[in-house]
Protein backbone atom coordinates (compact mmCIF):
# COMPACT_ATOMS: atom_id res chain seq x y z
CA UNK A 1 0.00 0.00 0.00
CA UNK A 2 3.03 2.68 0.86
CA UNK A 3 4.28 1.81 -2.71
CA UNK A 4 1.40 2.73 -4.39
CA UNK A 5 1.32 5.92 -2.52
CA UNK A 6 4.62 6.52 -2.96
CA UNK A 7 4.08 5.77 -7.15
CA UNK A 8 1.01 7.79 -7.07
CA UNK A 9 2.93 11.06 -5.05
CA UNK A 10 5.61 10.84 -8.12
CA UNK A 11 3.08 10.91 -10.68
CA UNK A 12 1.27 13.76 -9.35
CA UNK A 13 4.49 15.46 -9.11
CA UNK A 14 5.81 14.55 -12.34
CA UNK A 15 2.56 15.69 -13.64
CA UNK A 16 2.75 19.11 -11.97
CA UNK A 17 6.49 19.95 -13.09
CA UNK A 18 5.56 19.02 -16.59
CA UNK A 19 3.01 21.24 -17.02
CA UNK A 20 4.90 23.94 -15.14
CA UNK A 21 7.42 23.10 -17.62
CA UNK A 22 4.71 23.75 -20.39
CA UNK A 23 3.82 26.62 -19.19
CA UNK A 24 6.74 28.31 -18.32
CA UNK A 25 8.00 27.38 -22.27
CA UNK A 26 4.86 29.44 -23.33
CA UNK A 27 5.57 32.26 -21.06
CA UNK A 28 9.45 32.23 -22.35
CA UNK A 29 8.18 31.92 -26.12
CA UNK A 30 5.65 35.06 -25.26
CA UNK A 31 8.64 36.83 -23.79
CA UNK A 32 11.06 36.53 -26.80
CA UNK A 33 7.97 37.41 -29.33
CA UNK A 34 6.77 40.70 -27.08
CA UNK A 35 10.72 41.80 -26.28
CA UNK A 36 11.52 41.67 -29.90
CA UNK A 37 14.69 38.91 -28.92
CA UNK A 38 17.07 38.21 -32.26
CA UNK A 39 19.04 35.63 -32.30
CA UNK A 40 21.05 36.95 -34.80
CA UNK A 41 21.85 39.76 -32.54
CA UNK A 42 21.33 38.91 -29.27
CA UNK A 43 22.06 35.71 -27.63
CA UNK A 44 19.30 34.07 -25.59
CA UNK A 45 18.99 30.69 -25.33
CA UNK A 46 16.72 29.04 -22.46
CA UNK A 47 16.49 25.65 -21.55
CA UNK A 48 13.84 24.66 -19.17
CA UNK A 49 13.52 21.50 -16.70
CA UNK A 50 11.99 20.76 -13.44
CA UNK A 51 13.45 18.81 -10.47
CA UNK A 52 11.85 18.24 -6.80
CA UNK A 53 8.48 20.67 -7.85
CA UNK A 54 11.27 23.73 -8.97
CA UNK A 55 11.86 25.32 -12.55
CA UNK A 56 15.54 24.75 -13.33
CA UNK A 57 16.20 28.31 -15.82
CA UNK A 58 19.59 27.61 -17.63
CA UNK A 59 21.20 28.56 -20.62
CA UNK A 60 23.34 31.65 -22.00
CA UNK A 61 22.49 35.21 -22.75
CA UNK A 62 24.68 38.59 -22.95
CA UNK A 63 21.79 40.66 -21.83
CA UNK A 64 21.84 40.53 -17.74
CA UNK A 65 18.65 43.08 -17.91
CA UNK A 66 16.50 40.72 -19.68
CA UNK A 67 18.01 37.13 -18.04
CA UNK A 68 16.46 39.43 -14.58
CA UNK A 69 13.36 40.29 -16.52
CA UNK A 70 12.87 37.05 -17.59
CA UNK A 71 13.64 35.19 -13.82
CA UNK A 72 10.94 38.20 -12.41
CA UNK A 73 8.36 36.70 -15.08
CA UNK A 74 8.92 33.21 -14.18
CA UNK A 75 9.32 33.51 -10.53
CA UNK A 76 5.50 31.96 -9.34
CA UNK A 77 7.55 28.67 -10.73
CA UNK A 78 9.69 28.78 -7.95
CA UNK A 79 12.74 29.48 -10.28
CA UNK A 80 16.44 28.34 -9.94
CA UNK A 81 19.09 30.42 -11.89
CA UNK A 82 21.71 28.53 -13.52
CA UNK A 83 21.83 31.03 -16.55
CA UNK A 84 24.96 32.08 -17.52
CA UNK A 85 26.19 35.63 -18.64
CA UNK A 86 28.21 36.08 -21.38
CA UNK A 87 31.08 37.29 -21.99
CA UNK A 88 31.84 33.87 -19.59
CA UNK A 89 35.02 32.72 -18.03
CA UNK A 90 36.09 31.34 -21.08
CA UNK A 91 37.56 34.18 -22.16
CA UNK A 92 38.55 35.96 -19.13
CA UNK A 93 39.26 39.51 -19.17
CA UNK A 94 39.92 39.32 -22.90
CA UNK A 95 36.20 40.36 -23.68
CA UNK A 96 37.51 41.89 -27.47
CA UNK A 97 39.01 40.67 -30.00
CA UNK A 98 40.70 41.96 -34.15
CA UNK A 99 39.89 40.17 -36.92
CA UNK A 100 43.38 38.42 -37.95
CA UNK A 101 42.25 36.70 -41.47
CA UNK A 102 41.95 39.01 -44.67
CA UNK A 103 38.20 37.74 -44.58
CA UNK A 104 37.21 35.27 -42.17
CA UNK A 105 34.27 32.69 -41.97
CA UNK A 106 31.54 33.10 -39.51
CA UNK A 107 29.52 30.20 -38.96
CA UNK A 108 26.73 29.59 -37.31
CA UNK A 109 28.11 26.96 -35.22
CA UNK A 110 31.54 26.43 -33.70
CA UNK A 111 32.38 23.64 -36.17
CA UNK A 112 33.82 24.21 -39.95
CA UNK A 113 31.13 22.13 -41.63
CA UNK A 114 28.27 24.85 -40.06
CA UNK A 115 26.84 27.67 -42.49
CA UNK A 116 28.41 30.52 -43.56
CA UNK A 117 26.71 33.14 -41.44
CA UNK A 118 28.62 36.36 -42.42
CA UNK A 119 32.25 37.43 -43.02
CA UNK A 120 34.71 39.97 -40.94
CA UNK A 121 37.54 42.22 -42.77
CA UNK A 122 41.09 42.15 -40.90
CA UNK A 123 41.09 44.65 -38.33
CA UNK A 124 37.48 44.63 -37.44
CA UNK A 125 36.95 44.70 -34.18
CA UNK A 126 34.58 42.46 -32.44
CA UNK A 127 33.36 41.41 -28.83
CA UNK A 128 34.17 37.79 -27.70
CA UNK A 129 31.61 36.06 -25.58
CA UNK A 130 32.48 32.78 -25.24
CA UNK A 131 35.52 30.41 -26.30
CA UNK A 132 34.49 26.31 -27.21
CA UNK A 133 36.42 23.90 -28.57
CA UNK A 134 38.89 26.71 -30.28
CA UNK A 135 36.18 28.84 -31.80
CA UNK A 136 35.00 32.07 -30.53
CA UNK A 137 31.59 33.49 -30.36
CA UNK A 138 31.81 36.75 -31.19
CA UNK A 139 29.71 40.03 -31.75
CA UNK A 140 30.81 42.07 -34.78
CA UNK A 141 30.43 45.83 -35.15
CA UNK A 142 27.18 45.38 -36.64
CA UNK A 143 25.90 43.53 -33.72
CA UNK A 144 25.74 40.35 -35.38
CA UNK A 145 26.32 37.09 -33.42
CA UNK A 146 28.31 34.12 -34.91
CA UNK A 147 31.15 31.60 -34.50
CA UNK A 148 35.06 32.34 -35.40
CA UNK A 149 37.81 29.65 -35.58
CA UNK A 150 41.14 30.94 -32.95
CA UNK A 151 43.43 31.31 -36.13
CA UNK A 152 40.61 34.16 -37.85
CA UNK A 153 41.20 36.02 -34.10
CA UNK A 154 43.57 37.80 -32.14
CA UNK A 155 41.83 38.47 -28.83
CA UNK A 156 42.17 41.45 -26.30
CA UNK A 157 41.07 42.72 -23.09
CA UNK A 158 39.77 46.52 -22.51
CA UNK A 159 43.46 48.35 -22.64
CA UNK A 160 44.19 46.39 -25.80
CA UNK A 161 41.76 47.72 -27.85
CA UNK A 162 42.23 51.34 -26.13
CA UNK A 163 45.70 50.99 -27.22
CA UNK A 164 44.70 49.56 -30.98
CA UNK A 165 42.58 52.81 -31.19
CA UNK A 166 44.90 55.05 -30.22
CA UNK A 167 47.69 53.85 -32.53
CA UNK A 168 48.23 54.70 -36.06
CA UNK A 169 45.62 52.49 -38.02
CA UNK A 170 45.37 52.74 -41.66
CA UNK A 171 42.81 51.32 -44.22
CA UNK A 172 43.33 49.63 -47.45
CA UNK A 173 41.40 51.07 -50.24
CA UNK A 174 42.12 49.15 -53.08
CA UNK A 175 40.44 46.01 -54.19
CA UNK A 176 42.95 43.57 -53.66
CA UNK A 177 46.84 43.21 -52.80
CA UNK A 178 49.74 41.23 -50.78
CA UNK A 179 51.53 42.31 -47.74
CA UNK A 180 55.61 40.85 -47.98
CA UNK A 181 57.86 40.00 -45.72
CA UNK A 182 60.87 42.48 -47.18
CA UNK A 183 60.34 46.17 -48.22
CA UNK A 184 61.77 44.64 -51.66
CA UNK A 185 58.18 42.91 -51.86
CA UNK A 186 58.88 39.47 -51.46
CA UNK A 187 57.70 36.13 -49.50
CA UNK A 188 54.27 37.38 -48.55
CA UNK A 189 52.92 37.18 -45.34
CA UNK A 190 48.91 37.86 -45.43
CA UNK A 191 46.83 38.95 -48.50
CA UNK A 192 44.94 41.97 -48.16
CA UNK A 193 41.28 43.49 -49.39
CA UNK A 194 38.92 46.51 -49.52
CA UNK A 195 38.35 47.86 -46.00
CA UNK A 196 41.44 46.06 -44.22
CA UNK A 197 43.07 47.84 -41.43
CA UNK A 198 46.06 47.10 -39.77
CA UNK A 199 48.59 49.64 -37.74
CA UNK A 200 51.29 51.39 -39.92
CA UNK A 201 55.23 50.87 -38.64
CA UNK A 202 56.90 53.23 -40.74
CA UNK A 203 55.98 54.74 -44.04
CA UNK A 204 58.55 55.56 -46.73
CA UNK A 205 57.81 57.30 -50.36
CA UNK A 206 57.87 53.37 -52.16
CA UNK A 207 56.94 51.48 -49.25
CA UNK A 208 54.88 50.94 -45.87
CA UNK A 209 55.14 48.59 -43.10
CA UNK A 210 52.18 47.70 -41.17
CA UNK A 211 51.33 45.74 -38.01
CA UNK A 212 48.76 42.76 -38.10
CA UNK A 213 46.35 41.99 -35.21
CA UNK A 214 48.53 39.32 -34.03
CA UNK A 215 52.29 40.62 -34.30
CA UNK A 216 53.41 39.74 -37.48
CA UNK A 217 54.68 42.70 -39.70
CA UNK A 218 55.14 43.40 -43.40
CA UNK A 219 55.24 45.64 -46.38
CA UNK A 220 53.03 46.86 -48.91
CA UNK A 221 53.03 49.26 -51.45
CA UNK A 222 51.66 52.44 -50.16
CA UNK A 223 49.50 54.21 -52.50
CA UNK A 224 46.04 52.27 -51.22
CA UNK A 225 46.30 52.65 -47.60
CA UNK A 226 44.91 55.62 -46.06
CA UNK A 227 44.82 56.65 -42.53
CA UNK A 228 41.90 55.58 -41.12
CA UNK A 229 41.64 58.01 -38.36
CA UNK A 230 40.72 60.46 -41.32
CA UNK A 231 38.87 58.06 -42.75
CA UNK A 232 36.67 57.31 -40.17
CA UNK A 233 36.07 61.24 -39.41
CA UNK A 234 35.62 62.18 -43.31
CA UNK A 235 34.10 59.49 -44.58
CA UNK A 236 30.11 60.02 -45.84
CA UNK A 237 27.72 58.53 -48.13
CA UNK A 238 26.99 60.36 -51.61
CA UNK A 239 25.69 59.62 -54.46
CA UNK A 240 28.76 59.79 -56.55
CA UNK A 241 30.78 57.40 -54.51
CA UNK A 242 28.24 54.70 -54.21
CA UNK A 243 27.70 54.80 -57.81
CA UNK A 244 31.35 54.49 -58.37
CA UNK A 245 32.35 51.83 -55.96
CA UNK A 246 28.89 49.50 -56.49
CA UNK A 247 30.03 49.49 -60.53
CA UNK A 248 33.76 48.60 -59.94
CA UNK A 249 32.42 45.57 -57.63
CA UNK A 250 30.66 45.14 -61.21
CA UNK A 251 30.73 40.66 -62.02
CA UNK A 252 31.57 39.55 -58.74
CA UNK A 253 30.08 35.95 -57.50
CA UNK A 254 27.15 36.11 -55.16
CA UNK A 255 28.40 34.38 -51.68
CA UNK A 256 25.88 33.27 -49.05
CA UNK A 257 27.18 34.96 -46.23
CA UNK A 258 29.78 37.36 -47.72
CA UNK A 259 30.70 40.45 -46.71
CA UNK A 260 34.09 40.96 -48.74
CA UNK A 261 34.63 42.37 -51.98
CA UNK A 262 35.52 38.88 -53.56
CA UNK A 263 32.29 37.74 -52.72
CA UNK A 264 29.28 38.52 -51.52
CA UNK A 265 25.29 38.30 -50.78
CA UNK A 266 23.00 40.75 -51.45
CA UNK A 267 23.22 42.25 -47.70
CA UNK A 268 27.07 41.92 -48.02
CA UNK A 269 26.41 44.10 -51.15
CA UNK A 270 25.31 47.16 -49.54
CA UNK A 271 26.86 46.65 -46.11
CA UNK A 272 30.46 46.87 -48.15
CA UNK A 273 29.68 49.53 -49.87
CA UNK A 274 28.37 51.58 -47.23
CA UNK A 275 30.98 50.83 -44.92
CA UNK A 276 33.48 52.22 -47.47
CA UNK A 277 31.34 55.51 -47.13
CA UNK A 278 31.44 55.50 -43.35
CA UNK A 279 28.36 53.64 -42.60
CA UNK A 280 28.25 50.53 -40.56
CA UNK A 281 24.55 48.75 -41.85
CA UNK A 282 23.38 45.90 -40.41
CA UNK A 283 23.81 42.28 -41.28
CA UNK A 284 20.49 40.99 -43.21
CA UNK A 285 18.13 43.01 -45.75
CA UNK A 286 15.41 41.85 -42.49
CA UNK A 287 17.34 44.00 -40.43
CA UNK A 288 18.37 46.64 -43.15
CA UNK A 289 15.15 47.42 -43.87
CA UNK A 290 14.48 48.92 -40.53
CA UNK A 291 17.12 51.58 -40.83
CA UNK A 292 17.37 54.78 -42.61
CA UNK A 293 13.74 56.94 -43.36
CA UNK A 294 11.46 55.08 -45.82
CA UNK A 295 11.14 56.81 -48.81
CA UNK A 296 7.40 57.33 -50.20
CA UNK A 297 7.00 54.79 -52.96
CA UNK A 298 3.49 55.38 -54.04
CA UNK A 299 4.43 56.83 -57.26
CA UNK A 300 5.75 53.44 -58.99
CA UNK A 301 9.10 52.41 -59.25
CA UNK A 302 9.30 55.57 -56.31
CA UNK A 303 11.46 58.83 -56.22
CA UNK A 304 14.55 56.57 -56.17
CA UNK A 305 17.67 58.39 -55.36
CA UNK A 306 21.05 56.61 -56.07
CA UNK A 307 22.12 54.86 -52.70
CA UNK A 308 18.67 54.22 -51.84
CA UNK A 309 17.84 50.30 -49.97
CA UNK A 310 15.60 48.69 -52.25
CA UNK A 311 13.80 45.82 -50.34
CA UNK A 312 11.98 42.74 -52.41
CA UNK A 313 10.13 39.68 -51.15
CA UNK A 314 7.02 38.48 -50.14
CA UNK A 315 4.54 41.54 -49.48
CA UNK A 316 2.16 41.58 -46.14
CA UNK A 317 -1.46 39.80 -47.26
CA UNK A 318 -4.75 38.52 -45.10
CA UNK A 319 -3.14 35.72 -43.86
CA UNK A 320 0.92 36.34 -44.29
CA UNK A 321 2.93 39.24 -42.59
CA UNK A 322 5.90 41.19 -44.79
CA UNK A 323 9.04 39.29 -45.54
CA UNK A 324 11.91 40.59 -46.76
CA UNK A 325 14.43 38.49 -48.51
CA UNK A 326 16.36 40.55 -50.94
CA UNK A 327 18.16 44.21 -51.12
CA UNK A 328 19.38 46.22 -53.77
CA UNK A 329 21.11 49.28 -54.04
CA UNK A 330 19.17 51.96 -56.12
CA UNK A 331 20.78 53.87 -59.37
CA UNK A 332 18.45 56.45 -59.05
CA UNK A 333 15.33 56.17 -60.94
CA UNK A 334 14.30 52.64 -62.56
CA UNK A 335 17.79 51.21 -62.52
CA UNK A 336 19.36 49.25 -59.42
CA UNK A 337 22.32 47.05 -58.59
CA UNK A 338 22.01 44.25 -56.87
CA UNK A 339 23.88 40.70 -56.12
CA UNK A 340 21.74 37.94 -57.82
CA UNK A 341 23.97 35.20 -59.45
CA UNK A 342 26.55 37.90 -59.14
CA UNK A 343 26.85 41.73 -58.81
CA UNK A 344 24.69 43.03 -61.88
CA UNK A 345 22.99 45.50 -62.75
CA UNK A 346 18.67 45.58 -63.00
CA UNK A 347 15.44 47.74 -63.99
CA UNK A 348 12.08 47.97 -63.04
CA UNK A 349 11.17 49.67 -66.63
CA UNK A 350 10.39 47.05 -69.01
CA UNK A 351 11.68 48.94 -71.74
CA UNK A 352 15.17 48.16 -70.73
CA UNK A 353 17.03 45.51 -72.03
CA UNK A 354 18.05 44.92 -68.32
CA UNK A 355 14.12 44.80 -66.80
CA UNK A 356 13.42 42.11 -64.05
CA UNK A 357 9.55 41.70 -64.01
CA UNK A 358 10.54 39.47 -61.10
CA UNK A 359 12.09 42.04 -58.97
CA UNK A 360 9.30 44.64 -59.94
CA UNK A 361 6.27 42.22 -58.33
CA UNK A 362 8.36 41.72 -55.60
CA UNK A 363 9.36 45.28 -54.60
CA UNK A 364 8.22 45.98 -51.36
CA UNK A 365 9.78 49.26 -49.78
CA UNK A 366 12.59 51.46 -50.11
CA UNK A 367 14.51 53.41 -47.30
CA UNK A 368 17.72 56.58 -47.57
CA UNK A 369 20.51 56.06 -45.71
CA UNK A 370 22.07 59.55 -47.02
CA UNK A 371 21.12 61.97 -45.32
CA UNK A 372 19.84 59.82 -42.37
CA UNK A 373 22.92 58.99 -41.12
CA UNK A 374 22.05 59.93 -37.15
CA UNK A 375 18.70 58.54 -37.35
CA UNK A 376 17.21 55.04 -37.68
CA UNK A 377 20.10 53.19 -36.45
CA UNK A 378 22.43 54.09 -39.05
CA UNK A 379 26.05 54.42 -37.32
CA UNK A 380 28.59 56.41 -38.30
CA UNK A 381 32.26 54.30 -38.28
CA UNK A 382 33.34 57.09 -36.52
CA UNK A 383 30.84 57.01 -33.98
CA UNK A 384 30.82 53.73 -33.24
CA UNK A 385 32.50 53.14 -29.92
CA UNK A 386 34.94 50.16 -30.76
CA UNK A 387 36.67 51.90 -33.79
Amino acid sequence: MKQIIFLVVLLFLFSCGTDNKKDAEKIVSEFISANAIDQRETVFEINLSTTNGKLIVAGETDRPKLKNKLLSVLERFNTVDQMVLLPDSTVGEKVFGLINLSVANLRTEPNHAAELATQALMGTPVKTLQLKNGWYRIQTPDNYISWVDDDGLFPLNEAGLQKWKESKRVIFIGDNGTIFENSDFRNPVSDVTTGNILQEVDRKPKSVQLLLPDGRTGFAEPEKWLDFENFKNTAQPDSASIRFLAKQLTGRPYLWGGTSARAMDCSGFVKTIYFMNGIVLARDASLQVKQGILVDTLINPGPFQTGDLLFFGQKASETSKERVTHVALSLGGNEFIHASGRIKINSFDPKSPVFSEYRKNSFISARRIIGAENSSGVVKVGEHPWY
